[in-house]
């Protein structure tokens, strides 16, 4: 059985970055991703500024971090880590390429969107419904598109959206957003962005052969339809941290508790980025989690 100084699950930014600088130090390291690397950073078409002062898609970022990780020793595994387990001093990971044992383990798992749970949501994925304004934003030229959420996210969606859409409609609970004060001013500028406070989906409407054909909206006054072509949901981050034991405490929604150098309870076991609790968000961000967990290995 293969045995590394450090194991790294996910290849999102964190989790690049985390296995960089664990190579650079001298650590064996392995990273493990069975899907692309790059993470919910990948849906970005622009970054700036970004680590380095070079603007660029969070495609292009991800790709030259995964090239750069190989070529600096990090031992690459396109597997799925599909099980881990304490045993002895340190940890064995189980994969689709078999078994390794790591002395330390960094989960990198990130986060996923998390989904309205309508009728007609899980039905018209790729349909119509979407995560990504900026990359299915083209398809919807011309078309009536709605996003879903009142946070940064789903304004800055918004705007991305709203350079293909003829209109674009927000859609949220609260009774007024959470974003930023820049993109509600930048979304209030825009003539063809309206938003609709204290208002949720009930459903998305439409059929796997026209797609997305409307939502069906639910206010204070009832509820009525309005017609689009897209719906693209921002209501929150669902952190994925299924690997991890039981005992490993996390907070009310599910993100892993850990110390200011994201430690877990468990030794030679670590959280950085969205997958921990307090993630600040922003790439510098797990950046500096990468680096207290190397510098703390070193």
């Amino acid at each position: 059985m293969e045995q590394f100084d450090v194991v790294v699950l996910g290849q999102g930014y964190a989790g690049l970055k985390a296995a960089e600088l664990a190579a650079a130090s001298g650590l064996r390291t392995a990273s493990f991703e069975g899907a692309m690397a790059g993470g919910l950073v990948m849906s970005i078409n622009e970054l700036d500024p970004v680590p380095g002062g070079v603007a660029t898609s969070g495609t292009e970022l991800t790709g030259a971090m995964a090239m750069a990780n190989m070529d600096g020793g990090v031992e690459t595994k396109f597997a799925a880590a599909s099980g881990l387990r304490r045993e002895g001093e340190g940890w064995v990971v189980t994969s689709d390429e078999g078994e390794c044992r790591a002395a330390n383990v960094i989960l990198a798992t990130g986060a996923r969107l998390r989904k309205l749970g309508v009728p007609g949501e899980a039905e018209l994925v790729g349909r119509g419904v979407s995560e990504c304004a900026d990359c299915d934003g083209p398809l919807y030229q011309g078309k009536d598109g709605v996003i879903v959420g009142g946070g940064d996210s789903a304004f800055q969606e918004a705007l991305a959206l709203a350079h293909y859409a003829a209109r674009v409609t927000i859609v949220m609970r609260g009774e007024s957003p959470r974003a930023r004060a820049d993109l509600v001013a930048a979304v209030t500028a825009a003539s063809n962005i309206c938003v609709l406070p204290q208002t949720e989906v009930s459903a998305i409407l439409g059929d796997a052969q026209a797609g997305v054909t409307g939502v069906r909206l639910r206010d204070a006054a009832g509820e009525r339809i309005l017609d689009c072509a897209s719906v693209f949901v921002f209501i929150g981050l669902e952190a994925q941290g299924q690997l991890l034991p039981g005992e490993v405490r996390r907070d009310a929604a599910g993100a892993v508790l850990t110390s200011e150098t994201c430690a877990t309870d468990l030794p030679g076991l670590w959280a950085i980025g969205a997958v921990r609790s307090g993630f600040g968000g922003l790439l510098s961000d797990a950046g500096d989690d990468a680096a207290r967990v190397v510098a703390a290995l070193s």
